[in-house]
């Protein structure tokens, strides 16, 4: 797959993101590591779990303190990457 190509699907991805709502956000961003083969560790289920919740997919990554932080993160580093390095118009 081609950068374009790549920068193409994350576009679409995080367009059709904002159409759901928070649970559909969820499974739509799972469904789409899964099938791209992205990561999402979440940490040991111990009570003093050191570990952030991190996610990786589509050559973007984001961690945050949990999951429903991940997500924001990683949706905020998708669209600084996607939309604010888009070319102007002219």
């Amino acid at each position: 797959m081609s950068l374009d190509a790549l920068h193409n699907r994350l576009a679409a991805f995080l367009t059709n993101l904002e159409c759901l709502d928070t649970a559909g956000q969820r499974d739509a961003l799972v469904s789409e590591i899964v099938e791209t083969g992205g990561r999402y560790d979440a940490p040991p289920e111990t009570p003093h779990a050191l570990h952030l919740f991190e996610i990786s997919l589509h050559g973007v990554s984001a961690s945050g303190r949990d999951e429903a932080d991940a997500f924001r993160a990683w949706k905020r580093a998708a669209r600084a990457v996607t939309f604010e390095s888009a070319p102007a118009e002219a």
